[in-house]
C-alpha cells in the first residue's frame, strides 16, 4: 500500500484528517472550554446510532464504556462526528488511562482523548471535556489537556469500591478542583469525598434499570 492510499483510509493516525495543534512535551492539545449544558438525559455512545432522531438534539452522549465499544471514533473520525453533531452535547472520549499501562500508552490514549474532543468541537459539538489522571511520572501532561474554569464531566464507577480507590478518587478530586476550578461537575457515579463544586448527577445505565425494577415491583 502507497502513502497516498494509506492516508485515504484515514489509518494514519488521524494525521491526514485534521491538524490539532498541541501543548506541551508531548504535543497533547488542550481540549475546549466547555460553558454550559442543557440536555434532559444521556446515553452511552453504544446507543446513539439507535437513540430516535427527535430526541438527539435533547440528549448527551457520554463514553464511559469499555474502549472497544467507542474505537470506532478514532479510526472513522469523519463518520462518528456527523453523527454526534446531532446530539444537544457530548462527552470527550475516554481511552483508557490507567495507572498499570505502561506511560507511553497513558499518553497515546489521552492524546486520542483530546484530539477528538478539539475534533468535535471545531465542528460544532458541544464537549464537555472528561476527567481522567494518574500519579504515575506523565500526570503533568494528562492534567494540561483540560482547560480551566470549564463544566466538566466525572465519572467514578469502577473506582469507589475498597478504601484505597475511595482515597485515590478523592486526591484526585481535590486536584482537578484546584488545578481547573470547574464551574459544574456532571458527575457519573457515587460523589466521591472532596467534591466541594456544584454537580450534577448522571445516572449509570445499571442503577437506571435497578430503579426502573423497583418502581415495577413497588
Amino acid at each position: 500500500m502507497s502513502e497516498r492510499e494509506y492516508r485515504q483510509r484515514e489509518y494514519w493516525e488521524n494525521q491526514n484528517v485534521a491538524e490539532i495543534p498541541g501543548e506541551g512535551l508531548y504535543g497533547i492539545p488542550r481540549m475546549p472550554l466547555c460553558t454550559h449544558v442543557e440536555v434532559d438525559r444521556w446515553i452511552g455512545f453504544n446507543y446513539a446510532s439507535t437513540c430516535p432522531p427527535e430526541l438527539r438534539r435533547s440528549t448527551g452522549v457520554h463514553f464511559w464504556l469499555d474502549d472497544a465499544q467507542f474505537r470506532r471514533v478514532w479510526t472513522c473520525p469523519r463518520r462518528y462526528r456527523d453523527l454526534l453533531l446531532q446530539f444537544g452535547a457530548v462527552t470527550s472520549p475516554e481511552f483508557s488511562v490507567y495507572e498499570t499501562f505502561p506511560p507511553a500508552l497513558r499518553l497515546y490514549n489521552q492524546y486520542r482523548n483530546a484530539w477528538l474532543a478539539r475534533f468535535w468541537a471545531e465542528a460544532g459539538i458541544n464537549v464537555v471535556p472528561s476527567v481522567l489522571w494518574t500519579e504515575g511520572m506523565d500526570r503533568e501532561a494528562l492534567w494540561e489537556a483540560y482547560p480551566a474554569g470549564s463544566v466538566l464531566a466525572l465519572s467514578t464507577v469502577g473506582c469507589m469500591r475498597t478504601a484505597a480507590e475511595r482515597a485515590w478518587t478523592a486526591r484526585g478530586v481535590m486536584e482537578m478542583q484546584r488545578r481547573l476550578r470547574p464551574t459544574q461537575v456532571l458527575l457519573h457515579g457515587r460523589r466521591p469525598e472532596g467534591l466541594t463544586v456544584p454537580f450534577t448527577e448522571i445516572m449509570p445505565f445499571t442503577e437506571s434499570i435497578r430503579r426502573r425494577a423497583r418502581e415495577r415491583t413497588g
